[in-house]
C-alpha cells in the first residue's frame, strides 16, 4: 500500500459510479529519494497503484487489480511542483466482478494520466 507512504487521502466525493478523490503527495517518501535523487518524479507504476488503492477503497475492501490497459502518461508529476492530485474515477458501485473503472489523474487542471483498471475479488 502506498497510502500514508507516498500519499495521504484528502477527500473522496461522489456517488453512483462517479467519484473525485483528492490526495496529497508526500515528498519525503522513500520512493522519491530513489526516483530520482535530486529530481524526484512520481513513478507511473505508483500512479497506477494509487488508482487501484483508491478504487478498492471506494468499492470496499477485497478487490485487487487484475489488469490495467489504455495507460497514457501525459504529464510528469513532480512532487516539488505538485503537492495534490485529483483522481476522477468512473465505474460501478457496488462493483460487479470483474469491474472495469476509467481513471483520469489531474494536477490542478492538467491531465497527467488516464487508464482503465480491471478489478477482481481477492482470494
Amino acid at each position: 500500500m502506498l497510502q500514508n507512504e507516498l500519499y495521504q487521502l484528502i477527500s473522496a466525493e461522489g456517488s453512483g459510479g462517479n467519484f473525485e478523490v483528492r490526495v496529497r503527495l508526500l515528498p519525503q517518501s522513500v520512493v522519491y529519494a530513489a526516483h530520482f535523487p535530486g529530481m524526484p518524479v512520481t513513478p507511473g507504476a505508483c500512479l497506477v497503484q494509487m488508482a487501484c488503492e483508491l478504487v478498492s477503497e471506494i468499492c470496499g475492501s477485497g478487490l485487487d487489480a487484475c489488469g490495467a490497459s489504455d495507460i497514457r502518461f501525459l504529464h510528469t508529476v513532480l512532487p516539488d511542483e505538485t503537492d495534490e492530485l485529483m483522481f476522477r474515477l468512473e465505474g460501478a458501485v457496488p462493483a460487479a466482478v470483474p469491474a472495469t473503472w476509467t481513471v483520469q489523474i489531474f494536477a490542478a487542471d492538467v491531465l497527467c494520466a488516464r487508464l482503465k483498471l480491471s478489478l477482481h475479488k481477492t482470494a
